[in-house]
């Protein structure tokens, strides 16, 4: 018969009571815990055997160690801790997992300095016996380096869940944390033999003790450096805080960073090495290897940069499935609409292409909301502090006398007062955007390609401002809708995207309206098109178009002046004189005749100009057009 271990029954009972108690706690948290990682998917799971949190993009479950909470006797509030801080960083592992795992090429520069630097003063002190390959110290660089950013990371997410966990929001809960983590804060880091270590890890140490003044002094006056006149540790804190405040993550943390606080990681580092002496030489630089190499062991539960590492290379890998399996259904679905995979692989060539000028666009977009709905300086009367009102005196006057008997004016409402008040601006029920793409055969191969990827930048950055102004319909106190359509004109017209589709057939039509600029359409016949749209534009609409409920723009884009000025110029007028912004814009090499031709289309007698000729300067297609777009919305998103 075999003997059970009444003990290991008491160990097995608690862990699955704990467990228990932990999914519930849990259960409690989780939209909290959803809102701060935006990951409404993910799942938290009790492990009894892990030691460490893992997170497992591919299952989306995050394990938690029961083992070492129990060891550590940590209360649910605590454990609570560890999660927040464990995953602070997460929804930007999500968006930038590359960029993280890139941080060697990025920072190669800073790797190759430090590592010449070190080799040459191993050559000048060791033997020519004890040479140390350049590739083992390129790889320690590399190591003290990424090192180094994790503990800003670290520091970074410990912030985060302090400034946005509504949890800490609450001073109490707040103060209870700051006292675990003294209780875990290794002081002994101070006296670190190793200056760069104990750097790179004081600024955690600061913020815990932030409120002990006496150790905080110490902290700054053993790393005493100054940024613009300031303590480095309040500078990177309130830096940090920004940063978070703002949404922000790697892409602005580590140029900050490589700014601001590497130079003086870097001098302390540089110090140590300069310290090696030529006696005992030999054993000096193993130890200071050695003592590089050493593992922080002190905290179980946090993780590792090299298991953060693994985490975001599972969450790259859940990307690039997750992108294969949608191409895959997306070339299914454009099949049904008529576009060819090749098409399909067309479109993602301008999409790369255009990436960096439609993330600046989102950036503008975000903006123009906020101006939409702004706060303004306001002047009230009789507010209890502020300039003196007079008549609102004479009219208080006995109030005063009461006031000036007691020496108490503070409650006295006879003072002018400017304070915020949100001002609204009353924006449109719908914007109705038209691009016009000249299809003649005088289209080359290289305008074809500038306005594909103006195409690409300029139908996607409104798409993006769409789906935005429909998420925020709340800011703007109603809601907008943003709309395009394409057409292309040479000796016919004819219609690609219309205004109004489901989600997959307008994803077709941007597609096509991007690839299928072919060049093969004859003459340049522009008016004909601009009256079809002239004519679109029912009664109903022109009256909110001249009410400012409706907006309509055209955008065009030709190679040279209409084939017939006269009509152009005729429907161009009345387009004008109907309410609607109509612009356009030529490219490519062009005669004299034309350039007077298309100047008297389009800006000859009209209050401002409405066509530019770019000519030969056909790269600045994109630029130009997407500066059109964001002045005329503008004018119609910002409080005056």
């Amino acid at each position: 018969m075999v003997k059970i271990d009444k003990e290991f029954l008491d160990e097995e009972k608690l862990k699955k009571e704990a467990e228990e108690n932990l999914k519930v706690f849990l259960q409690r948290h989780i939209q909290s815990l959803t809102t701060f990682t935006r990951e409404p998917g993910l799942r938290y799971v009790p492990s009894k055997s892990l030691e460490k949190f893992l997170l497992k993009a591919k299952e989306n479950v995050f394990y938690l160690p029961l083992s070492t909470f129990l060891d550590s006797n940590l209360d649910n509030n605590e454990i609570l801790w560890h999660i927040y801080n464990e995953l602070a960083l997460y929804p930007d592992w999500k968006e930038n997992a590359n960029i993280y795992l890139d941080r060697e090429m990025r920072w190669k520069a800073e790797i190759d300095e430090i590592t010449y630097y070190i080799y040459g003063k191993i050559n000048e002190i060791l033997s020519k016996d004890n040479d140390i390959d350049i590739i083992f110290v390129r790889e320690y660089v590399k190591r003290e380096i990424l090192d180094f950013l994790f503990q800003m990371d670290r520091y970074f997410a410990f912030l985060r869940v302090l400034e946005t966990s509504p949890l800490y929001r609450d001073q109490e809960e707040k103060g209870k944390i700051l006292q675990y983590m003294k209780k875990r804060a290794d002081k002994d880091l101070l006296s670190s033999s190793l200056a760069h270590h104990g750097f790179a890890k004081s600024f955690l140490l600061w913020s815990v003790y932030k409120d002990d003044e006496n150790f905080k002094k110490q902290i700054e006056e053993k790393y005493h450096i100054k940024i613009l006149n300031e303590s480095i540790y309040e500078f990177l804190n309130r830096e940090f805080i920004r940063q978070i405040n703002k949404n922000q993550g790697i892409i602005s943390r580590d140029p900050l960073i490589k700014a601001f606080i590497y130079p003086s990681f870097r001098k302390y580092w540089l110090e140590e090495v300069d310290s090696m002496q030529a006696k005992d030489s030999s054993e000096e630089g193993e130890k200071f290897f050695e003592e590089s190499q050493e593992k922080d062991t002190r905290d179980k539960l946090e993780s590792s940069r090299k298991e953060v590492e693994d985490s975001l290379k599972e969450i790259l890998d859940q990307e690039n499935t997750n992108a294969t399996s949608l191409e895959d259904s997306t070339y299914k679905k454009m099949e049904a609409y008529g576009i060819s995979s090749e098409e399909v692989d067309l479109y993602r060539y301008y999409l790369g292409k255009t990436k960096a000028q439609r993330d600046a666009m989102k950036d503008f977009w975000r903006k123009l909301i906020g101006s939409a709905k702004k706060e303004v300086n306001v002047e009230k009367n009789r507010q209890a502090k502020g300039k003196l009102n007079v008549n609102d005196l004479i009219n208080s006057y006995p109030d005063f006398i009461e006031a000036e008997q007691k020496g108490n004016y503070k409650d006295l409402k006879v003072f002018d007062k400017n304070f915020l008040e949100s001002k609204d601006k009353l924006l449109p029920e719908k914007i109705e955007i038209s691009f016009l793409i000249d299809n003649s055969g005088s289209m080359d191969e290289e305008k074809i390609e500038a306005t594909r990827k103006t195409l690409t930048a300029t139908l996607l950055s409104i798409r993006d401002f769409n789906l935005y102004l429909q998420a925020q319909a709340q800011k703007t106190n109603q809601k907008i809708e943003l709309l395009t359509e394409t057409w292309f004109f040479g000796h016919d017209y004819y219609r690609i995207k219309k205004f109004e589709d489901t989600k997959d057939l307008e994803e077709s039509q941007i597609i096509s309206s991007i690839t299928k600029i072919s060049g093969d359409d004859g003459t340049t016949d522009d008016a004909s098109c601009l009256r079809q749209i002239h004519q679109n534009i029912s009664i109903d609409q022109r009256v909110k178009i001249k009410n400012k409920k409706e907006y309509k723009i055209i955008f065009e884009i030709t190679d040279g002046a209409s084939s017939f000025p006269g009509a152009t110029k005729d429907i161009v007028k009345k387009l004008i004189e109907t309410g609607v912004e109509i612009y356009a814009i030529q490219i490519g090499k062009i005669s004299k005749l034309d350039t007077k031709t298309f100047n008297y289309i389009w800006n000859d007698n009209f209050k401002y100009p409405h066509g530019l000729i770019l000519a030969d300067d056909i790269e600045k297609l994109t630029v130009e057009l997407l500066n059109i777009v964001k002045r005329n919305l503008e004018s119609i998103f910002q409080v005056s």
